[in-house]
């Protein structure tokens, strides 16, 4: 059963300025009207040429199509990706037969400098963090369980709702939580674990009759079935008075003081009983995100092999402008361009997560920046600032600047009785394996995945030119974009 309680007044960052073209674009078509007033008192047909190339420029940076890109940004997208390639940044050899020393599969791009270290929580039980070095954050991975609102009543699942959205306000009022991401990974089961559990149940003396029967349900019932995963990584970081980020140990301190509460809470969202991943758990996910073909090999084994950090990562990896080439798989991923128009249930997005027809792992990770009350209170007031001045600018104004403007008085009236603003993305990689006519399958995957999308209201855009950044991204291992800076011309790391 499914609440009909309807959630919506998401709206994207105004820009504001003159038709909301931006304060930026506004300020400098202002100095182009100056200048050609001050020009034209010595020459006309300068400050006429003046006018037409200055304006011309601003209408180029300002018409944006429905990705929300001008021509420039989409030129600059281009020439970095063809830049890259020429230089081959795009793509990557590990192992004993790579160039570099050491024989290690270190993980590659933007995930080169990511490494993980064991700390001890409020209560002394151990867990793990995952250290990003460029950027000074450290990741907390939580395996979660999720009960399901299939069979619950309306009330609970709002209850669920509520109670995520109280989780969200708390985080928002702790210093240092920069990200909240939540990765559903549906994969095929292989079978192995169903097969080995069923076979130690089997006694020697067992009747004809029920070998046989218990050896059908084996072969019938171990392949067709799917793992769904659930991983909530929480991102922090740490700096002292000076602006420095804080080492390690006392990082983990204050995470681990965390950790029992947001067990918790997350427990009332109908999350189930959450658990921090440890060091091997996140190594051989990593090793059968990059290499699909090597889940059954370490599922075989009645105690998981052990796989180091250090050769979690691919041995060969090849970025596409729309494809990303790693080991036994072929992916794509995509990023979230507009959320839903219209308002939504708390089940939509139900058929994007579950398993859908010729995709063979796909991942879907959802990520939630939440700013503290002060910032939320004076951006609420902002975008309402905005919204009014676009209705004023209008000589009849339009539907959809009329509900910008009824969003964003809501939004100040919630942020005044105690709700923080939440900025939310989307990321969606869809896997096939490697061999014939892969191409063929990745594309009826794409499909796929753009369908089950499209059902659920929201508008998603291939990550062109940069699938080997949107695949780590949507790996649950906390990675912030947002805050990383690149250290090249072309924002790639390799």
């Amino acid at each position: 059963m499914a609440s009909n309680t309807t959630y919506g007044d998401w709206m994207r960052p105004m820009p504001g300025g003159i038709r909301n073209i931006g304060i930026p674009l506004t300020l400098a078509g202002m100095g182009v009207l100056v200048t050609t007033l001050l020009v034209s008192m010595a020459n006309v047909l300068a400050a006429i040429a003046i006018l037409v190339v200055g304006m011309g420029v601003i209408l180029v940076l300002a018409v944006r199509d429905r990705e929300h890109r001008n021509m420039v940004e989409r030129a600059v997208e281009r020439r970095s990706w063809i830049a890259a390639k020429r230089s081959g940044s795009n793509l990557y050899r590990s192992g004993l037969l790579a160039p570099i020393d050491g024989g290690r599969a270190m993980l590659p791009g933007i995930l080169s400098q990511v490494g993980v270290t064991s700390a001890l929580d409020g209560l002394g039980r151990e867990f793990c963090l995952v250290r990003h070095a460029r950027t000074g954050e450290y990741s907390l991975l939580l395996s979660c369980q999720p009960q399901g609102a299939s069979l619950a009543d309306d009330d609970v699942e709002d209850s669920y709702v509520a109670s995520w959205a109280a989780l969200m306000e708390s985080l928002a009022s702790e210093s240092g939580v920069t990200q909240l991401a939540v990765t559903v990974d549906t994969a095929p089961d292989s079978g192995v674990r169903f097969r080995r559990t069923l076979s130690r149940r089997i006694v020697a003396d067992a009747p004809d009759l029920a070998a046989r029967a218990m050896a059908q349900i084996m072969d019938q019932y171990a392949a067709g079935g799917a793992s769904n995963d659930v991983t909530l990584a929480l991102t922090f970081r740490y700096t002292d008075r000076d602006g420095r980020y804080l080492d390690a140990d006392e990082a983990a301190r204050r995470i681990g003081l965390l950790l029992p509460s947001i067990r918790e809470q997350v427990a009332q969202a109908g999350g189930g009983s959450a658990r921090a991943l440890g060091l091997e758990e996140i190594a051989r996910m990593v090793r059968v995100a990059y290499d699909p073909a090597a889940q059954e090999a370490l599922e075989e084994r009645d105690e998981p092999p052990y796989v180091a950090w250090e050769d979690c990562g691919p041995v060969a990896c090849e970025a596409g402008w729309s494809d990303y080439a790693h080991d036994s798989g072929l992916s794509r991923t995509w990023e979230m361009v507009d959320p839903p128009q219209s308002n939504v249930t708390a089940d939509t997005l139900t058929r994007l997560l579950a398993p859908l027809a010729d995709c063979d792992r796909k991942r879907v990770t959802v990520l939630y920046r939440m700013l503290p009350p002060d910032r939320t209170m004076f951006l609420a007031e902002q975008n309402r600032q905005k919204a009014a001045n676009q209705v004023s600018q209008e000589k009849r104004a339009t539907v959809r600047s009329m509900s910008q403007i009824g969003k964003a008085n809501r939004q100040a009236v919630e942020t005044n009785q105690g709700a923080v603003m939440v900025f939310f993305g989307m990321l969606v990689t869809v896997t096939v394996a490697r061999g014939e006519q892969e191409g063929r399958r990745l594309e009826a995957a794409s499909r796929a995945v753009e369908q089950a999308a499209g059902g659920a209201k929201i508008d998603l855009r291939p990550c062109y030119g940069a699938q080997d950044t949107g695949f780590a991204a949507c790996l649950p291992l906390g990675l912030n974009v947002g805050s990383y800076k690149p250290a090249g011309p072309l924002g790639r790391l390799m």
